[in-house]
């Protein structure tokens, strides 16, 4: 019986590709030769890690050090948070009510690739910390190198015995295959997981999928 169930951020409980396309826009602005990315082109990197992030989503930049890819990625993050609080990201159609009901029946946690900062502003500006157990993300309490390392530390330190996880990314699929968990594929999000069992087009899906694992 699951007991518990572990959700990715970005694509799957809210939307801030296109606060983010601006946002690397103008960190890259004085890189020379270096373009502005587009809303789809950050889709398709949302869910990697930092120096992945970026050399991904930036080719120009994919033989700079990975400090230098990881500095950029931080700025962005900082710069984020702040805008955050100011301009939030828009929750997906009926999320809060979703996990509301979840919650009543579920453990819920975060696994994200996010730096704490923008984590909390996240829950703070939609006062959602209220439906969470726990969350980690990148340089967190206890947190580890991979989101599939990071869903297992969940899972160890709440004592879990049946965990799915949440994502919208082929990044998220591997990492709950890492952590060998049952992984949910939410399609309204970002990207593409082609081989994905269980599937749900809007987040009020998840009542009656989960009751199919």
């Amino acid at each position: 019986m699951i007991d518990s169930i572990g959700f990715d951020l970005d694509g799957t409980l809210w939307d801030y590709a296109d606060q983010y396309a601006t946002i690397f826009g103008k960190i890259v602005k004085h890189l020379p030769g270096v373009h502005a990315p587009s809303v789809s082109e950050v889709h398709a990197v949302t869910g990697l890690a930092a120096a992945d992030y970026i050399s991904n989503l930036f080719p120009e930049l994919k033989n700079q050090p990975v400090a230098f890819l990881q500095e950029i990625f931080h700025e962005a993050e900082i710069i984020g948070c702040d805008e955050a609080m100011m301009k939030s990201g828009l929750l997906y159609n009926k999320m809060e009510e979703t996990l509301q009901i979840l919650s009543s029946k579920y453990k819920l946690f975060i696994a994200s690739n996010c730096e704490p900062l923008y984590l909390d502003n996240f829950l703070k500006t939609h006062n959602l910390s209220r439906f969470f157990s726990d969350s980690i993300c990148q340089h967190s309490h206890g947190s580890k190198s991979t989101k599939g390392e990071n869903i297992l530390e969940v899972i160890r330190r709440n004592s879990f015995h049946s965990t799915v996880f949440v994502g919208d990314a082929q990044s998220d699929a591997d990492a709950a295959k890492f952590a060998n968990v049952p992984f949910i594929w939410a399609s309204y999000g970002y990207g593409s997981v082609p081989d994905a069992r269980y599937i749900i087009d809007q987040p009020i899906d998840l009542l009656s999928r989960i009751q199919e694992i």
